[in-house]
């Protein structure tokens, strides 16, 4: 079996001395008194005055909100006018892009198909091929060029409504 410890008897140490106890009472006090001192000393801080605000006639507020309800009104109206005008004139842009394309492709078979002598029939195509490459990329980089003045000019409406400085 295991024996219990048993408990040891405590040694006298120098902080158990009566004159140093008292010492070091004094040490941990004083800081204390030093800094009740110093909050006695001090003045109490002046706030300083409030500026006066003057109140607002509901009116005035109400007024202003229908004025800046009006301007975004007017703003998203603009908006969707310039988006309509820009959907159908890229619309517009491809079902013209798709028909030269479709009329090109059709006079390539033609070509294609036309009996000639094949050095020929080889010029006639890659020439016909480069062109309605040439054609259909100048086409299509409009139709990205109106798709960007399409978003721009549909946001600019809503963009100088926020810009104002009465908001």
């Amino acid at each position: 079996m295991a024996e219990a410890k048993k408990p040891r008897a405590k040694r006298a140490t120098k902080a158990a001395s009566p004159e140093l106890k008292a010492d070091l009472i004094e040490l941990a006090a004083a800081p204390a008194v030093t800094a009740l001192e110093a909050v006695t000393v001090a003045k109490p801080a002046t706030q300083p005055k409030a500026p006066e605000v003057k109140p607002v006639a509901p009116e005035a507020l109400f007024s202003s909100a229908k004025k800046q309800g009006d301007a975004f009104r007017q703003a998203v109206g603009e908006a969707v006018t310039a988006s309509a005008k820009g959907a159908l004139e890229v619309n517009g842009k491809i079902i013209d892009a798709l028909t030269s394309q479709s009329s090109a492709a059709l006079d390539l078979w033609r070509s294609a198909i036309n009996p000639a002598p094949l050095p020929e029939a080889l010029k006639a195509q890659s020439q016909a091929t480069r062109q309605v490459y040439e054609a259909a990329s100048a086409q299509w980089k409009d139709i990205a060029e109106s798709t960007a003045l399409w978003f721009t000019k549909s946001l600019e409406p809503l963009h100088s409504a926020f810009q104002r400085p009465g908001r």
